[in-house]
């Protein structure tokens, strides 16, 4: 048995352990740990000390992990640590500050990337770890609803809870992959090497953790919204598959109309207007209805989708007037007044509870107003984000070498506004699939030169990058030197 399954079996004991108050034991036993995990040199090693407080009474604030070797030997410390707290039929193990304040690892815990790596293995072990939403929040405890799924650490909660900023129960060998991944991430973020099957592993969930940065949304669920919701927006970087997903969906509805906004959008194009017509004796005006009311027609007896490409590239609320009050799910007797007839002498528009609207929205976009909150509420938000899968799926080492890099960086590294920025799936993928596997390398790679590569340096010539600027410049530049490898 390896140690760190020796570990992971007294964990999964709590209180129960037999090692239990034997300090030496334990000692000895995460010293075993790390020599079998870590790299050996003494640099690396001596960067941590192991501290162990476990005591055999139950309502004692137990606990034993590592913590960095720049604290006291005994008593309150700085910084973050990885332990875990015994309680009634297993244990939790925990990434926390010390009480003592955040000390030399504030780089840590306020760089974005540590945040979103913790969010990512969430979602990866399906919300069995738990992660605080700011991890800098040390005022704030474990909430009651997920504290009591654990197991039972009253007394530690009561001493630590406030510290504590992610977590996982331990209750058999099966919750092994979680605390591995905050034990390897904690060892990952005070730059201490794994090695050998560890240090692949590790690279290997990396590339799993990039991939699960971004929430994913399935297509299916995504429709299920549409018609639920009827009037949704898909929210995302360029390159996501915004406009392909709202085809499909579009396709799966199988009734829609499609139009693409502009600047010059109007009113009269959109809902209703009057427009010129030549006749004998010069010109006479006549009521044409727009998209809205064609699109509405069409839905009278059957599911209809109107899709609205590049949505807030047009003023939306000139475009959509008094009819934006329509725009309520569940509404369906509510009604405007028109300022023109509609067939005849009709002027009231009632939108059929069989319309949905499905828009795009590119967040990249910074020279677009930003809608309102009076439109902004009237419609569900469905992000789509970059997706590693889509580039892997397509077995081009260079592609996922590439865009797996771009992912890691902005996540890494990029405020919430800069992460808007990041480049879709899209930008290294075979712009020409239908060609065949052959040449696509050449394809691809002329995709990233031409495509990607600009797209970087754009956002570094407009200052939109902020505090990653010095990072996704560095980004371009290894993108760059593979464009060049033979």
């Amino acid at each position: 048995m390896s140690a760190f399954d020796s570990l992971l079996a007294g964990l999964a004991k709590g209180r129960d352990w037999s090692l239990m108050g034997d300090s030496d034991e334990v000692r000895k036993l995460l010293s075993d740990v790390y020599d079998e995990r870590c790299h050996m040199g003494k640099h690396h090693k001596d960067a941590y000390q192991v501290r162990v407080n476990l005591q055999k009474a139950d309502d004692a604030a137990s606990y034993a992990g590592w913590i960095t070797a720049d604290n006291e030997k005994s008593g309150p410390y700085q910084g973050t640590s990885f332990v875990w707290f015994p309680g009634s039929k297993g244990s939790v193990a925990v990434l926390v500050i010390g009480t003592e304040g955040f000390g030399a690892d504030t780089g840590i815990l306020g760089r974005p990337g540590h945040a979103r790596r913790l969010r990512a293995l969430s979602r990866l072990h399906k919300g069995r770890v738990w992660v605080k939403p700011d991890l800098l929040d040390i005022s704030t405890d474990v909430p009651d609803p997920t504290s009591s799924q654990w197991p039972d650490i009253a007394s530690a909660l009561k001493a630590y809870s406030r510290v504590v900023y992610a977590a996982t129960a331990v209750r058999g060998k099966d919750d092994g992959e979680a605390v591995a991944d905050l034990l390897d991430l904690f060892f990952h973020e005070h730059h201490t090497p794994l090695t050998g099957a560890f240090k692949t592993r590790w690279e290997h969930r990396m590339t799993e953790i990039a991939g699960a940065v971004f929430p994913a949304i399935d297509e299916d669920e995504a429709l299920s919204i549409l018609r639920e919701r009827r009037f949704v927006i898909l929210d995302g970087p360029p390159g996501t598959g915004k406009t392909r997903l709202a085809n499909r969906l579009a396709d799966r509805v199988g009734s829609a109309t499609k139009v693409q906004f502009h600047a010059a959008r109007t009113y009269e194009d959109f809902v209703l207007g009057l427009f010129p017509r030549p006749t004998a004796d010069g010109l006479a005006f006549e009521v044409r209805a727009g998209d809205l009311i064609v699109a509405n027609k069409e839905a009278q007896t059957h599911e209809h989708v109107l899709v609205i490409d590049e949505i807030n590239r047009a003023d939306l609320a000139r475009v959509l007037g008094e009819a934006i009050s329509l725009f309520e799910v569940g509404e369906a007797d509510r009604s405007v007044r028109l300022p023109h007839p509609i067939d005849g002498d009709q002027h009231d528009l009632r939108l059929s509870p069989k319309l949905m609207v499905l828009g795009t929205r590119n967040t990249a976009d910074r020279t677009i107003a930003r809608l309102d909150i009076a439109i902004r509420r009237r419609f569900a938000f469905v992000e789509v984000w970059p997706d590693l899968r889509a580039v892997e799926a397509e077995g081009l080492d260079f592609a996922s070498g590439i865009f797996a890099d771009v992912i890691q960086t902005f996540a890494e590294y990029a405020d919430d506004d800069t992460l808007r920025l990041v480049p879709g799936h899209a930008y290294v993928l075979d712009p020409r699939p239908e060609l065949g596997p052959d040449g696509r390398l050449m394809r691809v790679a002329r995709r990233v030169r031409y495509e990607l590569v600009p797209l970087l340096r754009h956002y570094l010539d407009e200052r939109l990058c902020g505090a990653a600027s010095e990072n996704i410049a560095g980004l371009t530049d290894r993108i760059q030197a593979r464009l060049m490898a033979p």
